[in-house]
């Protein structure tokens, strides 16, 4: 349903709890002076009057009192949209973290700039957006305490239950915890509120779901979960390196490289504290036993993948991609960002708290492929897509973000190596992707205004 921009102001012109169009809004809508109306904000409705106001253009004013009711936090430019006496006002996107500090100029820990920035770019649509955790509903009234953005600074205002929820729980062991998974549960079955993004993905389940889509099979390197040392022995005469990685893990944690040397035997890198390590031993059997023999169940939630031969940066550093896509405001998934990053000095990862460099996309490409760049970027930007409409076909619930490691090999070939549900923001630090970081902050709020038909 079409929306329209309304200014909207907390009145006390004697309205008593009617509520005030404008001549122009009365016409649109086909409202007559004193009829009675239904307005929701939220979760929050309520029945009154349309009165007739004497103001030029789109002008809706509250009075106190339905403003209290509504808990509508304050004055402002919102979306309306009407339909068979019913005028619903919003949206209202809660962004749900946990972990609140009480600190209110960082009331989420070091977690406050990243939500202040989905705040800063989304109030540009003109939602009420307010980050949010357990600790600030009051169920019992249905309120949200929820921290908003003024100017450049925290403040708390009491809000209405959201219309959208986008997740952002910081990493799997909270995202387990019972009083977590209850407050979304609440909302979700009680109230019908959709959640985006809602929990981890799992490495072997993606696997497995792209691994037989005809669209994504040639997309993903050979792959087995619990592997035997027999299976890592065959991966490795076939590949020469293979990679073992945890099936739950993110940010490059508890990831080995292992590679094999007909006189030396087998090398395995890997990251340990703030250092890149190297052992090597002569039998697989002993490299698995020295790092798995104390925890033998740990490796039974492991992976081994095949490992690719990614394009390398000028210092013979390799290079991997991390593609960050959105969907947009009519619910199509857009690439929104190509971060290209050449891994640290002896690491497994490219990631940047392991050393990893950001360098330019078009840079890399064009000293590798040269006149075929292009053709192989749109190969790279075509394979995310494609990826991401196979994947939410497996996943309950919406997704509206997703960050993936994807690598390209020297013939050119695209390959997913990890597709991330609470992707980080590392490669917008980069002079060259700051404009794509302001905009992939604010799809998060275009995609809540899909979902909330505020289109």
């Amino acid at each position: 349903m079409n929306s329209i921009m309304c200014n909207v102001k907390i009145s006390t012109q004697g309205l008593n709890q009617a509520i005030g169009l404008s001549q122009s809004l009365m016409e649109r809508w086909g409202c007559t002076n004193g009829q009675s109306i239904k307005v929701e904000l939220g979760n929050r409705t309520i029945i009154t009057q349309a009165r007739r106001i004497p103001h030029r253009g789109e002008k809706i004013l509250i009075s106190r009192e339905t403003a209290k009711y509504l808990a509508l936090p304050y004055s402002n430019e919102f979306r309306a949209r009407y339909e068979n006496r019913s005028l619903k006002l919003g949206p209202v996107i809660g962004i749900f973290t946990t972990s609140f500090s009480g600190n209110a100029d960082q009331p989420f820990g070091k977690r406050s700039p990243l939500f202040k920035e989905f705040i800063k770019a989304g109030l540009e649509e003109h939602p009420i957006i307010y980050a949010f955790t357990p600790d600030l509903v009051d169920w019992q009234n249905r309120l949200i305490y929820g921290w908003h953005i003024v100017g450049n600074k925290w403040k708390q205002i009491k809000a209405p239950f959201p219309d959208v929820i986008y997740e952002r729980i910081p990493n799997r062991t909270i995202e387990a915890r019972g009083y977590v998974q209850a407050c979304l549960n609440r909302f979700k079955n009680e109230y019908n509120c959709p959640i985006f993004n809602q929990g981890f993905f799992n490495k072997w389940k993606i696997h497995q779901w792209l691994s037989s889509h005809p669209h994504t099979a040639n997309l993903v390197p050979e792959t087995y979960l619990s592997p035997s040392i027999s299976t890592i022995k065959q991966m490795l005469d076939r590949h020469q390196m293979v990679y073992l990685k945890p099936s739950g893990g993110s940010l490059g944690l508890g990831i080995f490289r292992i590679t094999y040397d007909p006189e030396f035997g087998y090398y395995c890198r890997f990251r340990e504290g703030d250092r890149n390590v190297l052992h090597r031993f002569r039998s697989l059997h002993k490299l698995v036993h020295h790092y798995f023999a104390k925890e033998p169940t740990r490796f039974q939630k492991y992976i081994v993948q095949q490992g690719i031969r990614l394009i390398k940066h000028k210092d013979q550093r390799p290079v991997d991609f991390r593609v960050h896509l959105h969907k947009d405001r009519f619910g199509e998934w857009t690439v929104v960002a190509i971060g290209s990053k050449a891994a640290g000095p002896g690491s497994v990862t490219t990631h940047v708290r392991t050393g990893g460099k950001i360098i330019p996309t078009d840079q890399i490409l064009r000293d590798v492929f040269h006149e075929y760049a292009p053709t192989v970027e749109a190969g790279v930007k075509q394979a995310s897509i494609t990826i991401a409409e196979t994947l939410e076909q497996h996943v309950n619930g919406p997704l509206g973000e997703l960050g993936m490691d994807m690598g390209v090999d020297k013939s050119g070939r695209v390959w997913l190596f990890e597709v991330n549900s609470k992707p980080g923001r590392h490669i917008f630090h980069h002079p060259s992707l700051v404009h794509a970081g302001h905009r992939s902050a604010k799809m998060v709020t275009e995609y809540s205004l899909n979902l909330t038909n505020f289109i």
